[in-house]
């Protein structure tokens, strides 16, 4: 993995020289599968973004990809998702390591859509557990809060192969059958996945699916499939 990396001077306790590092990743789906319903009408996406992380564990970064205005309940037909994110990391000792912030979810013209969440994270010997928080769904076209609570899993295989497994839930006032909001009770979404290095470049297949298949909301969107994905972190 090729990365960037430059000293950024700072006041830590006294003057004492900082080490920071930028990092960057790009990747071409088959499908931008997200949290079990397609971003992009089942159509391939093409993402990236960038990351400002400190030795201190404070971190800054973005994220884009091409969106389909089929999954937004929003007549401004979006069309592309900016992620913007800041948070903080570290390890609380025996192997485990936690992470918690403030995302935005950002589409160029279509500013009803915008959403914000807050998450918190732990990791240990490849398990992680997440929480993600948003007072409005706005994406889905909600005033009302939302969560999404998620486990999982990742392990190295032999070759340079790994594998990843992933379950989810998206709860919340949003989700109430009270609400004009069209969607279903809950979702629970899951996906398994395996993937492969190869000169460098992360070769990944991974299917997924969630129980809102019948949901009228997400039309076909939330159907089973699976994902192709070329990767390159940089």
């Amino acid at each position: 993995m090729f990365k960037k990396t430059l000293i950024a001077s700072a006041l830590l306790a006294g003057s004492s020289a900082a080490l920071a590092e930028i990092s960057g990743n790009v990747s071409l789906l088959s499908d931008y599968a997200f949290r079990g319903v397609s971003q992009t009408d089942e159509q391939i996406a093409l993402q990236g973004g960038f990351d400002w992380s400190h030795d201190s564990g404070f971190y800054v970064g973005t994220w884009a990809s091409n969106v389909d205005s089929s999954f937004f309940n929003d007549p401004q037909d979006p069309q592309l998702e900016i992620d913007l994110y800041a948070g903080f990391g570290g390890e609380l000792g025996n192997g485990i390591s936690y992470d918690f912030g403030i995302l935005h979810y950002d589409y160029p013209g279509a500013d009803a859509a915008d959403t914000d969440e807050l998450y918190i994270s732990g990791s240990m010997s490849g398990f992680t557990v997440s929480l993600n928080y948003s007072d409005e769904l706005a994406f889905v076209g909600s005033k009302e809060s939302a969560y999404y609570l998620a486990a999982g899993y990742e392990m190295s295989l032999p070759q340079d192969f790994g594998l990843s497994v992933h379950i989810g839930l998206s709860d919340g006032d949003a989700f109430d059958p009270g609400k004009p909001t069209g969607l279903p009770d809950s979702i629970v979404d899951w996906s398994i996945g395996i993937s492969k290095s190869v000169a460098g470049v992360d070769l990944g297949l991974t299917y997924v699916d969630s129980d809102a298949d019948d949901a009228t909301f997400f039309d076909d969107l939330a159907d089973s499939r699976i994902v192709f994905s070329i990767s390159k972190s940089l």
